[in-house]
């Protein structure tokens, strides 16, 4: 894997302020980026499912229904 030397540094500055090694610190980076984009990935899915059984089409349809909804609440 290549990686510039200023984010090689914080590796190494990161992995010894944490008593732990340069491989640790790049196997977590890793497993907390893909953790992420697997939650996204399942927020957007979600989403676009949610979206498609409202019938809403747009953006712009979801957020008047969003304000429509809250103005009931009150």
């Amino acid at each position: 894997m290549s990686v510039d030397e200023a984010l090689y540094k914080d590796v190494d500055r990161l992995a010894r302020e944490k008593g732990t090694s340069r491989s640790h610190v790049l196997k977590e980076a890793l497993r907390q980026y893909v953790a992420s984009e697997t939650r996204w990935s399942r927020i957007l899915s979600w989403g676009a499912d949610s979206a498609a059984a409202t019938g809403y089409t747009s953006e712009t349809e979801v957020e008047a229904a969003v304000h429509e909804y809250r103005e009931e609440r009150r």
